[in-house]
């Protein structure tokens, strides 16, 4: 089942995904992706597909309410303080974060290939627990109705998930990891070998991405100093062994979030728009939907046409740098004057991630009545991102 209205590629993608998936769902923030569209989901029965789940594997959206008033808030001394204990940006790390774990003491970190490969992942994984990364990964400040503040935070399982998909995708297709790949579908049989160590992995991430998305949330809720009152936690990139229509299937949603009857998830808009916390509901559309919905607004442009061309290039110490090459179709002066007008704070950023680039949150919702009721509207006041010109291979 297809929601919303879609550019011919993302169609074109998701009817490439058909061809070997038992049941298929487009939501309606779709957009291009790699290999499978972002929004896409997808059934397999005995298959995964390391490209469908995604590079930023358990990419996901953490929300928190607190039991303190948003007007008792220092909205610009918060965001001071956040962008001083939080890490944003590519290959961050997080000397706050709890090295010691208790999932580095998991027996899935022997799904990988050799003692060698789980080492440097480990390592990885270690000193990158709870950065935010950049592109579209964010911490936001929000009111509810009531007043409350509210806390979300959006990202996932950083280099460690885009090593696990890069790795498979290359031992899959050339026997060995960390090789060249095609860029194309390749399904694992679940029951292989390389299919079950696959599996392992993409747990794995999945615990790492929830780990790190509650300790940014702890760490600002211990700098506000109030008490959690309520949460939603959920992934958007990852698969999940499921039930429909009495077979098992492993349905992966890649930027889709879990929506079965009375499962709540957090949906944010850009970074200039609101957000709601909304809860699945049983019906003939949710079903077709493989009880899924949107994950976010959803983007109108690429990344850029938004923001105009830019090379990364290396300096004489090897650190990379973007050379401006083009103009894109928004400005800063724009950007700002939307900011302004909606009263958003907005620390780091770029114009790739400018409100223009995304459809209306509202708009995307409205194809997905029926399957849904939203139970939270929370307003945007702050927005924490990486700065504009981060390098970040691990987007989702």
């Amino acid at each position: 089942m297809i929601f919303g209205n879609h550019n011919s590629n993302t169609l074109e993608q998701f009817n490439n995904i058909k061809k070997n998936a038992q049941k298929t769902a487009l939501m309606a923030d779709g957009h291009l992706g790699y290999v499978m569209p972002i929004g896409g989901v997808a059934a397999y029965k005995h298959k995964i597909s390391p490209a469908g789940v995604g590079f930023d594997i358990a990419c996901g959206n953490m929300a928190i309410q607190l039991d303190e008033p948003f007007a008792n808030i220092n909205l610009h001394w918060l965001l001071d303080q956040i962008e001083s204990k939080i890490s944003f940006g590519i290959g961050q790390t997080n000397p706050n974060a709890p090295c010691d774990h208790p999932l580095f003491s998991n027996d899935l970190w022997s799904a990988f290939p050799s003692s060698q490969i789980k080492s440097k992942m480990k390592d990885l994984a270690q000193k990158q627990l709870g950065t935010v990364g950049s592109g579209n990964h964010y911490v936001d400040i929000f009111e509810d109705d009531s007043g409350l503040t509210w806390i979300g935070v959006h990202f996932g399982s950083r280099g460690l998930g885009h090593h696990i998909a890069s790795g498979f995708l290359s031992l899959a297709q050339t026997g060995q990891w960390n090789q060249p790949f095609k860029q194309i579908e390749t399904l694992l049989d679940t029951t292989s070998d390389i299919g079950h160590r696959y599996l392992q992995c993409m747990t794995l991430a999945g615990q790492y991405a929830y780990a790190g998305r509650e300790w940014v949330c702890q760490t600002i809720q211990d700098i506000i100093g109030a008490k959690r009152l309520y949460q939603v936690h959920n992934h958007h990139n990852y698969a999940w062994l499921e039930n429909h229509e009495g077979d098992d299937y492993y349905v992966i949603r890649k930027g889709a979030t879990p929506a079965f009857p009375g499962q709540e998830g957090f949906v944010g808009g850009s970074m200039g728009d609101d957000s709601v916390i909304i809860q699945g509901v049983d019906s003939t559309a949710s079903q077709k939907a493989l009880y899924s919905t949107i994950h976010g607004a959803g983007r109108v442009m690429s990344r850029t046409k938004a923001a105009g061309k830019s090379k990364w290039i290396k300096n004489k110490n090897g650190v990379k740098r973007p050379k401006h090459i083009s103009t894109g179709a928004i400005s800063w002066d724009m950007l700002n004057q939307w900011l302004s007008k909606k009263n958003v704070l907005l620390r780091g950023g770029g114009l790739d991630e400018a409100p223009q680039a995304y459809r209306r949150l509202e708009d995307v919702l409205a194809f997905h009545h029926g399957t849904i009721k939203i139970k939270h509207h929370l307003y945007l006041k702050a927005v924490v991102m990486a700065g504009e010109h981060e390098f970040d291979p691990y987007k989702d």
